[in-house]
């Protein structure tokens, strides 16, 4: 497991109560963005979750509404766009993500289009 991952166990642990009926998680792994938490891949939507003491941060953005998914390998920061991206376009989700969601991104896939 990747260090992000680890620190969100938490998270990992109430995802289940995050879900949709019939929502399955393809993919997860560490993320930051009020704190640290987990991004899932979802068969419906792509979902950052993180859950602290005093607050928490639920980000999604269902499958059919992404524009666009673009990840940035300097920053490390996943940003998902509902419009078309642009220098002036603003992200309806934005997380940093760790080095192993790197990695697995290279792993070979079937993109459904």
């Amino acid at each position: 497991m990747s260090g992000l991952l680890v620190d969100s166990m938490k998270e990992v642990n109430v995802l289940a109560g995050y879900l949709r009926p019939e929502e399955r998680v393809l993919a997860l792994t560490g993320a930051q963005g009020e704190g640290f938490g987990v991004v899932a891949c979802t068969s419906q939507r792509l979902l950052f979750l993180f859950v602290g003491i005093v607050r928490k941060q639920v980000l999604e953005v269902d499958w059919h509404q992404a524009q666009a998914a673009i990840y940035n390998r300097s920053t490390r920061f996943l940003a998902v766009y509902t419009t078309r991206p642009t220098k002036r376009a603003v992200p309806a989700m934005a997380v940093r993500v760790s080095n192993a969601a790197e990695a697995a991104s290279a792993a070979p896939r079937l993109d459904v289009m």
